[in-house]
């Protein structure tokens, strides 16, 4: 958990970013993925991109097999 807040929420604050990117609500630009998984707990999900469910780039689906 420590890696992945170090690799997305801090990145985001050191850029100014805060309230912009890295959140989801209504008016954001949201880039967000889903996993087939818990990536907690089996970070090897992030290798394979056909575990990725959802994908949302800048507020648009690319990606969904839910």
């Amino acid at each position: 958990m420590e890696a992945l807040v170090a690799a997305t929420r801090n990145n985001v604050e050191m850029l100014g970013l805060s309230g912009q990117v890295g959140v989801i609500p209504p008016g954001a630009q949201a880039d967000l993925v889903t996993w087939n998984g818990n990536p907690l707990e089996d970070p090897e999900l992030f290798s394979d991109p056909t575990d990725a469910v959802l994908v949302i780039q800048a507020g648009q689906i690319v990606k969904d097999l839910r």
